[in-house]
């Protein structure tokens, strides 16, 4: 896997352009306090089962409160990021800036929790692998060894996303939920898979018996 690098200087101005691969371009950058709109937009164009899937039930929408979480981070324990489009045809019936996938991680020590929603329209073409690489560079840098995920397990393209990650897996599967982990720091064994590629074969899963 070949990450991105990581700017010495504060996280909050994370700022990287990317090409995906259809050919399209968007922007990954840090998550900020003034994306409350943007973040209830993208979450209002989740269809049912993206939002069952990312918050493990039905929700109509995102309180007041959870806003605030999820767009006012520290950027140490705390980091998200997100990927926009300049909605400049006026996609959704206004101008600007278009959140289309959010990545982040909780840090406890030297293991974080990630978590990752794309918009429906915008499945498959690899924005959350795209995510996934950048929140791991970031992880490395700021001393994470590992990371770890719930993953409902009809949620076929998570699981999918994680085994093309080319790190060998650590999964265990219990009343529906399978919950995978694995390293992030570079060995021998890591598999060499490009993120944007198609999923790898040979990923090294290792399920483990309730």
């Amino acid at each position: 896997m070949t990450l991105p690098s990581v700017p010495a200087h504060d996280l909050r101005s994370y700022l990287e352009p990317v090409v995906l691969r259809d050919g399209g371009s968007m922007i990954v950058r840090a998550i900020r306090p003034d994306d409350k709109a943007r973040l209830a937009d993208h979450f209002a164009h989740l269809g049912a089962e993206s939002v069952r899937h990312r918050f493990f039930g039905m929700k109509r929408e995102l309180t007041a409160t959870e806003l605030a979480y999820y767009t006012e981070l520290d950027f140490a324990d705390h980091v998200g990021l997100v990927a926009t489009l300049d909605d400049a045809t006026g996609e959704r019936g206004h101008r600007g800036e278009q959140i289309i996938g959010v990545g982040r991680y909780c840090a406890s020590g030297h293991r974080a929790e990630v978590a990752f929603a794309v918009v429906d329209e915008h499945q498959g073409r690899g924005i959350g692998s795209v995510l996934l690489e950048h929140l791991i560079a970031i992880a490395r840098a700021s001393g994470i060894d590992e990371l770890e995920a719930d993953v409902l397990d009809d949620n076929a393209a998570m699981l999918a996303l994680f085994r093309a990650s080319g790190f060998a897996l650590r999964a265990r599967a219990s009343q529906g939920v399978v919950h995978v982990v694995f390293p992030i720091t570079p060995t021998d064994g890591t598999i060499p898979v490009r993120p944007r590629d198609p999923i790898a074969a040979d990923a090294r899963v290792h399920q483990a018996p309730d």
